[in-house]
């Protein structure tokens, strides 16, 4: 498995709420880290990366967000009128084109058409050249849910078969061997160790491996309660009925014995993760705030710098408790 941060590509997806976002950024900083030139691409109605960095929300514009780090906020129709200008190599036509409202028409019309422009104008910063040389080392797209990803995948070799000539098939063509690259590209798994998230990283991992036949990356478990919660230590406190304590103590207790209770169900999970799907583990740890800025992602990167976890043990963190 080819590291990371030493590919051209990598989506992100996962089953919504799982962290994708958070992810993405974490990559993106700690390929940095590594000295990559890294773009980070997503496409929410409302912008998160730019938050995540310290920076106001992203638009459609290319913006520098850390040294090393560009974003952008893709938009279906924005990455459309890119397309145009490039393959009618005239702004003016292309913005005659689609913004007619007949063609909007019929261009909306086009299953996965939204899809495919996100997914090629990713493809497209991985080939932009500045003084001869690629302007980012690593494309990160945060992609749309598991539910989504393999449809948006999907397309380019839809498109080869139905036209396996022309400029669009041309196109088509390189975005699909990127993909199916395994030392350029790979989709990132994210899911969180609980029952729903983790079944439906199976099923995506399943859909990748056996329909798609894409190369994939480490599964990336997020917000890992810390290893600690579950400390022996804690067990004569813990598993003793309690007498008249004062109020505070005994909501301190409790929460004490809800974050174990969440340390022994992720262990489970991961376990069962290990088994299947069978990937290697990046586990990254549960921060102490829902506002992840600058430092959390820093955090977050340095465990993404590690090699992922091959052996049966779960995941042991000491400090940090991710979101």
């Amino acid at each position: 498995m080819t590291p990371l941060r030493d590919l051209r590509l990598v989506v992100v997806s996962g089953k919504g709420g799982v962290g994708r976002t958070t992810v993405a950024a974490a990559l993106a900083r700690a390929a940095a880290d590594a000295g990559k030139r890294v773009l980070v691409a997503g496409s929410a109605p409302t912008d998160r990366l730019g938050r995540l960095f310290g920076r106001p929300a992203l638009g459609p514009t290319v913006t520098a967000l850390a040294p090393g780090i560009d974003g952008v906020n893709m938009t279906s129709e924005s990455a459309l009128l890119e397309y145009g200008v490039l393959t009618l190599r005239s702004e003016l036509v292309a913005r005659a084109l689609f913004e007619n409202r007949a063609a909007r028409g019929f261009l909306g019309a086009i299953p996965g058409l939204d899809a495919y422009a996100l997914l090629g104008k990713a493809w497209w910063h991985t080939t932009e050249q500045v003084n001869g040389r690629p302007r980012y080392d690593l494309v990160i797209l945060d992609g749309p849910a598991s539910g989504h990803a393999p449809l948006m995948l999907r397309i380019p070799g839809a498109i080869l078969d139905a036209m396996p000539k022309g400029p669009l098939s041309r196109d088509a063509r390189a975005i699909d061997e990127l993909l199916h690259d395994p030392t350029r590209a790979a989709l990132l798994v994210v899911t969180l160790a609980e029952e729903l998230p983790a079944n439906e990283a199976r099923e995506l991992v399943r859909a990748t491996r056996e329909g798609l036949r894409l190369p994939l990356g480490p599964l990336v478990v997020n917000a890992v309660a810390p290893d600690d919660a579950d400390s022996p230590a804690l067990a004569p406190l813990l598993d003793r009925t309690p007498g008249a304590v004062d109020p505070a103590l005994a909501a301190t207790l409790r929460l004490a014995g809800v974050a174990r209770a969440h340390r022994r169900l992720a262990e489970t999970a991961i376990a069962g993760l290990r088994r299947d799907p069978g990937l290697p583990i990046l586990a990254l740890p549960r921060l102490p705030t829902v506002d992840v800025g600058p430092a959390g992602i820093a955090t977050l990167a340095s465990h993404l710098a590690e090699p992922p976890q091959e052996t049966p043990s779960p995941p042991r963190f000491s400090q940090e408790t991710a979101g």
